[in-house]
């Protein structure tokens, strides 16, 4: 993979790139026509599943604040005011029910979250814009 394909500020990608590229140089000896074309594929396959698994974070962490927010939507909504107290205690109880229930439905959460992947790689630009601005 050239170097023009990765993101130069995106350090994660350079480290797993160095450490891959000293793993290759260490078991091929002879090879060095196959190790070019095996380093560039390989380091391929390492930035999109790094940027993959970055995707997945972010999608994932606007789920679980969608469902904090709801949480706590409700609350107040059934209690009608809160003071800064009665928030404290309540945005403890809506970060642990988030999680409870990140928990219990992380079958259908990994599902959504898949969904808008598939959906976010169609579309280059905007999959660009939510790696870099969310």
């Amino acid at each position: 993979m050239p170097k023009a394909d990765l993101d130069d500020n995106d350090q994660l990608i350079q480290t797993m790139q160095k450490d891959l590229d000293r793993i290759i140089a260490e078991q091929a000896v002879d090879a060095s026509f196959q190790l070019t074309g095996a380093r560039g594929a390989m380091n391929a396959v390492i930035a999109e599943s790094v940027r993959t698994q970055r995707l997945y974070f972010v999608v994932r962490s606007v789920l679980m604040s969608l469902i904090s927010a709801l949480i706590y939507f409700l609350v107040v909504w059934y209690l009608g005011a809160i003071n800064a107290v009665q928030a404290a205690f309540l945005g403890v109880f809506v970060f642990v029910a988030s999680l409870v229930a990140s928990r219990l439905f992380d079958k259908q959460i990994v599902t959504v979250s898949k969904k808008i992947i598939r959906f976010l790689n169609r579309y280059e630009r905007l999959r660009t814009f939510v790696l870099k601005k969310l």
